[in-house]
């Protein structure tokens, strides 16, 4: 189940995770987004240069055991501390902070934010 519903919704909702996981629909959808698919058996065909390489590169580190989750999606720092560093990079990129600032900042806010 992949959210809480009723039991006559778990079928259909089972459904739709099955579809979601399909190569076909891993190649389709990673395609127009311009992201390599999780799944690391997906056929690259219907990819350009970039995306080949981004799939070849992630199905070599699954292989190699050096495949880490990211930032982004949670895995490599609790959400306050992701919250955080965003909140720097955001600044600098937005020109409140010089790169020598954001430099500074930045260790001050994940021991903060820990």
């Amino acid at each position: 189940m992949m959210f809480k519903v009723a039991a006559d919704k778990v079928p259909a909702q089972m459904q739709m995770a099955s579809a979601i996981e399909s190569p076909t629909f891993q190649s389709a959808f990673n395609v127009v987004k311009g992201s390599a698919p999780a799944r690391t058996d997906v056929s690259n065909e219907a990819f350009d240069a970039c995306g080949k390489k981004a799939m070849a590169d992630l199905a070599d580190a699954d292989k190699n055991g050096k495949l880490f989750g990211s930032m982004a999606h949670g895995h490599a720092n609790p959400a306050a501390v992701k919250n955080a560093i965003y909140d720097v990079v955001t600044r600098e990129f937005n020109g409140e902070l010089t790169p020598d600032e954001a430099v500074k900042e930045l260790p001050a806010a994940v021991a903060a934010a820990q």
